[in-house]
Formats: structure tokens, sequence, C-alpha cells
């Protein structure tokens, strides 16, 4: 690749701060206040006009992995309670109470948004929002541990740099791991093919069809899968919109790339954008559909996977299916091994679960499965419980300031296939925050943090651990 020199420059410092938040989405939205609400003075930066990461930008929904598996039990409280009451008080969310009898929690982005501002406000954290992370200055070398000393963003104010005692990675694909030289794994280990991407989609104009018409599309639908001749891995179009019923809501589009590229990341929003069209035109040649519209395509492609942290602990998928429990417990989970396949088919793959409709025909099964199948139900935690995930698995040796939040942590292909989901990054990201502010008050190593008081200091704060 050929390379050009960017001159030597003095970038302004316009933050001091505690703990520096890099990432305002589910995980890094909680770790912001779960730190400021413990007395550090909070930085949270992220790349869009609001916090909420896939949950706004991306329009994902439901949040998933609040309750035990199979199971009305809640397991992650906390931060995400109190996140889900408020949307509710905006009309915005299913109540709480609601939300343990469902599969996950029901909400609208929009009330995501400004339930988040005011919970940021409240908490006196420093948000700079249209503000990406570009580098950071310090960070282990070679073998030798080293900590961070700032990160550098670019935004419309330019180049400007944000010094912290702690930092935490909320960006979802471990940017502040990989800039800062900390260690890094990335996707199955056959290949480091990650999971598709996908993209929501928000369909009007179909609010006067009848439930007759929407199973007769449906079912052409899936004949037209069947065909190849339109490329979405299932055919629930008519899922409905949180709380109103004049949306439809579909996650339906699979695109396979390397969400750390800019140049896949191009493709794949292109790709997803023409699949959502094509499904319209689809749609509109239905009986009582004519006037089928998209309302919105999610602002950005959501990736489900990328790079993960290698730390003091890796979370394997044996943990997940097993339901393993640890000492140094800091949140829990509940969501089985979830694969989008890496390869991006959509149909007829609906999951790269131990049991691929493709078989031998895919390299990957061929290679690391043979006389190791496992039905899907195998692929969940135990009815009724969970696993835990260990502190060990968000904290690295070689960067003693630096803590993870959100799917980034240390963990293999199968076992971020279950702790990915939103409501588990925001147990991950409050006990994250927590830890970060007591390492910075103590001025010590974040792998020298008390996990029994960490733990402590949560269930004061009403999470589950």
């Amino acid at each position: 690749m050929e390379r050009i020199t960017e001159g030597g420059r003095e970038l302004p410092i316009v933050e001091r701060a505690d703990v520096v938040v890099a990432g305002g989405g589910p995980g890094g939205f909680a770790a912001a206040v779960a730190a400021a609400r413990e007395g550090a003075r909070v930085v949270l930066v992220e790349r869009y006009g609001y916090a909420g990461g896939l949950a706004t930008a991306g329009l994902v929904n439901p949040i998933l992995g609040h309750t035990a598996a199979k199971s009305a039990t809640p397991i992650v409280e906390g931060i995400l309670k109190e996140l889900v009451e408020r949307m509710n008080e905006l009309g915005g969310a299913a109540s709480w109470e609601a939300s343990l009898g469902r599969w996950g929690v029901d909400f609208e982005a929009e009330a995501f948004k400004y339930a988040a501002d005011m919970m940021l406000d409240e908490s006196k954290v420093t948000v700079r929002f249209h503000t990406a992370v570009a580098a950071t200055v310090g960070g282990p070398v070679g073998h030798q541990a080293a900590p961070i000393e700032a990160i550098v963003t670019e935004s419309k104010s330019g180049r400007e740099a944000l010094v912290g005692s702690v930092f935490v990675d909320a960006t979802g694909d471990a940017d502040l791991v990989a800039f800062s030289g900390a260690g890094h794994t990335m996707g199955r280990a056959f290949d480091g093919a990650v999971q598709s991407m996908g993209s929501f989609i928000h369909f009007g104009g179909m609010s006067d069809a009848t439930s007759e018409q929407l199973e007769s599309a449906k079912r052409r639908l899936e004949e037209r899968m069947r065909a190849g001749e339109v490329r979405v891995y299932n055919s629930t179009f008519n899922n409905p919109g949180p709380k109103r019923s004049i949306y439809f809501a579909p996650n339906m589009t699979r695109f396979s790339g390397d969400p750390t590229s800019a140049e896949d990341l191009s493709r794949g929003e292109r790709a997803v954008r023409r699949e959502a069209w094509k499904l319209l035109s689809f749609l509109r040649e239905q009986p009582g559909l004519e006037d089928a519209c998209i309302l919105h395509t999610s602002p950005c492609i959501g990736p489900r996977e990328s790079r993960q942290l290698i730390g003091c602990y890796t979370l394997t998928g044996a943990d997940v299916r097993e339901g393993r429990r640890f000492e140094d417990a800091i949140a829990r989970g509940s969501w089985w091994i979830d694969i989008h396949c890496p390869l991006g088919y959509s149909f007829p793959v609906h999951l790269c679960t131990r049991r691929c409709p493709k078989g031998e025909a895919c390299s990957y099964w061929a290679a690391e499965h043979d006389g190791d199948m496992l039905d899907v139900d195998e692929l969940y935690p135990p009815e009724g419980g969970w696993y835990d995930i260990p502190y060990r698995s968000l904290v690295t040796e070689t960067t003693p300031n630096l803590i993870v939040a959100g799917r980034a942590i240390s963990a293999d292909h199968q076992g971020m296939a279950g702790a990915r989901v939103m409501g588990t990054c925001m147990a991950i990201g409050e006990a994250a925050g927590v830890a970060a502010a007591m390492a910075s008050r103590a001025e010590s190593d974040l792998n020298a943090v008390d996990v029994g008081e960490l733990r402590n200091r949560l269930a004061a704060a009403g999470a589950l651990v």
C-alpha cells in the first residue's frame, strides 16, 4: 500500500478526566453513567449525535438477555432496568414487569436517545457527540506493558486529545485495544471470518392489510427466497414495531464483511439498502400492500462481531452452553450461541448452528466440526440458568488502565455469540464503569481492583451479580 507522511503537530488537550469512555452504545452509556455515579469525572466520546449505538443508530430491537434462559427471571437489572422504566414513562417502551414475560425488551429508539440523555446529564457526564476516536497515545510496546496516556479524536473541531487516568473501550470493535497495541483476536479460529452484518428496516403503509394478506405475502416471499430471487435470511417482514402498530420493524438482511474495514462497511451499507428496496418492490406487488413504503433504514449497518480483547480470561462457547459460574462474576448472560453465517448465506442457512443446512458444503463445518454435531437446543445455557461474565474477561495485563465494555470483551467466536446482545452488554458496561472509577480513585492498576468490593458496589446500585 502506498503511504504519505503526515507532518508532526501538537494537539490541543480539550479534556482531562478520571475516566474516558470511548463509545456511547449500550455498554459505553452504562459505563459512563456508572462511573460518574461513583464520583469519577467522566467524559463520553460518541461518533453519532446520540447515545445507544446499535439500539438507536442500528434500530436494533428488542434488548435481549435480560432474563434467565427460557425464563421470566431477571438476570440484569441496575442501569438497564432504570433505562427501561425511563423509556416506559416516556411511552416508548414496555414496562419492566411486562418485559420480563417477553423474549426481549421492546422499545423505541427515540425514547432510548432521550432517556439516555437525561441519565447522562443527571450523572454529570461530559458528553462529546459527533466525535470519533482516531488514535491512542501510549500503550504497550512489544512485550512491555504500559498504560494509555490519551486518546486522539476527530470531529468538526479538528484533531484533539483527551487525557484520562482510566479508559473504557466501548467502541464495540475494540478500537482502543487495537490502536494502543493491546492484544486482540478477530473472528472464528478457522479463517478469521466474523458473523455477518445486517440492517433493520421500518416499513410503513401496510397497516390496513389484513392478517390473511400479510400471511399470503409471507408465503410468497418464502417461495422467492427458495428460488434465490430475494436475499434475506428470514421472511418476517411483518414483525410489528415496538409499542406501535403503524410500522413493521424486521431484521432480515445479511452481509459478509469486516466491520473494521471502511471499504467493507461502505459495500455493506449499499448492499443491505439494495436488498431492502428489492424487498419493498416485492411487497408492493402483493394484494393489500400496494402502498408499502420504507420509513427508515438504520443509520448504520449493524456489526455482530469484530475484534475481541485478549484478556486475562477468554469466555468460551462451553461456558455459555454449560452455564458456568465464576468467583469474579460481574455480569450475567443468557443468550445462546447465536452465529449468523459469516459467509453471508441467507437461504437455506438461517443461523450457523451445529446442524448447518449446507452440511459438508461449508468448508468451516467440514474442517472443524466433523463428528461434533449438536442440536440448536444444546446451544443454550440450561433452562432457567445463565452464565457469568468474569471480570478477567474485561481486562488485560498489557494495558493496566484499559477496560473493555460490551461485545469486544475477551471471548472466542462462540462465547461472544452469546455475550454480544444488548442486555448483557449493558450489564458488562455498568461493571466496567464502576471498576474504572474504583481504579481511578485508588490510582491503581485495573487488574488490582478488589472484585469482591466491585461486586458489592454493583449490588448496592441494583445490579444482579
